[in-house]
């Protein structure tokens, strides 16, 4: 133990407890054992101030005791040290103070303070003990707690950072062929990833944001995209103007929209429409994106963020698995996305 955490008597008014003690202990000799004021203030000083010092060196002793059989080690100290304080003071009293009457009290009265003395050693011991035993559990608590926090964080990081790679890939193949047949839309789409990497990036930095900037964040995404396919991908939107100032987790729209075109324009050679909604109710923000899809034209499987990398970080951002919903009825793919306040 450190002595932080064993040094109970510096993290109270102990003095102002001494005093009070001292004062007390003198009231009761007078006014009980019918002492003259000035031989009851004289024994209380000397036996309160013996028995503090007995306290204060316990404690620095302590802070060297190991963990282990502490207390009974502590129990051994305190009966030593009680003894001590209390022959020390009875050794000072008989060498200053002639009156026999008080002598013979204070020869009668030494057991009771050999005992008061080692109760209270070991009360003030023992809290120390457990006063220290309580700081350390809870400052491993709090380790736990922000090593969690820190594997939380870096976890949520990860999720929002990671892009579908198929994405990219199909982006630069597109810009490949762009280049010879188009090259004034290849440059154009060079400056859209561009914009679009850059602002992914910035929003690393940014884990909550308005509606609005991600909405602005996805036209940036579907002109990539529209450059891709072209008059084959159209996305409506329709958002309640009072749903643009709600936070929402940076980038939790993105790949759901990427989903979305991903499964409804695979195996299609004509018009593909999604559609996504964005209305408030109460104070929960419900998103739905809708999407042809066809069970018979799908892609393989991939590695990508898809729909369970967002589960994980709306679970780690809410605490809750219900919040993502999907449903497939007469060939259209529903996702239903609640986004509650910001916690």
């Amino acid at each position: 133990m450190t002595a932080s955490k064993t040094l109970l008597v510096s993290r109270l008014p102990f003095a102002g407890v001494l005093v009070v003690w001292t004062v007390a202990y003198a009231t009761g000799l007078y006014y009980f054992y019918g002492l003259e004021i000035q031989l009851a203030v004289m024994d209380s000083f000397f036996f309160n101030l013996l028995t503090a010092t007995a306290i204060v060196l316990m404690n620095l002793i302590s802070t060297y005791l190991p963990r282990t059989g502490i207390f009974q080690m502590s129990m051994g100290i305190a009966l030593v040290f009680a003894f001590l304080s209390q022959w020390l003071g009875q050794q000072a009293l008989a060498q200053l103070i002639t009156d026999s009457d008080y002598l013979t009290f204070l020869d009668q009265s030494m057991p009771v303070r050999w005992t008061l003395g080692f109760v209270i050693l070991m009360a003030v011991s023992s809290a120390a003990i457990y006063y220290a035993r309580w700081r350390e559990l809870a400052e491993e608590q709090t380790r736990h707690t922000d090593t969690r926090l820190v594997a939380r964080e870096a976890e949520l990081r990860k999720l929002q950072l990671q892009l579908q790679p198929h994405f990219l890939f199909n982006s630069l193949n597109s810009l490949n062929a762009l280049i010879v047949t188009k090259p004034d839309q290849a440059q154009k789409m060079v400056q859209q990833l561009s914009d679009f990497l850059r602002l992914t990036i910035h929003r690393a930095d940014a884990p909550w944001i308005t509606l609005a900037d991600e909405l602005a964040y996805l036209e940036t995404y579907l002109a990539i995209e529209k450059v891709r396919f072209g008059h084959r991908l159209e996305v409506n939107m329709d958002v309640e103007e009072t749903a643009k100032n709600n936070v929402i987790p940076a980038l939790v729209l993105q790949p759901l929209l990427e989903n979305a075109i991903k499964f409804g324009l695979y195996g299609t050679i004509g018009k593909t429409t999604i559609l996504l909604s964005a209305t408030l109710k109460e104070k929960d923000l419900q998103i739905e994106i809708t999407n042809p899809f066809d069970k018979e034209m799908q892609p393989a499987a991939g590695s990508g963020f898809g729909l369970t990398g967002l589960q994980r970080r709306l679970y780690l951002l809410y605490a809750r698995n219900d919040l993502l919903q999907t449903t497939l009825s007469d060939n259209t793919f529903t996702v239903k996305l609640v986004i509650p306040p910001q916690p």
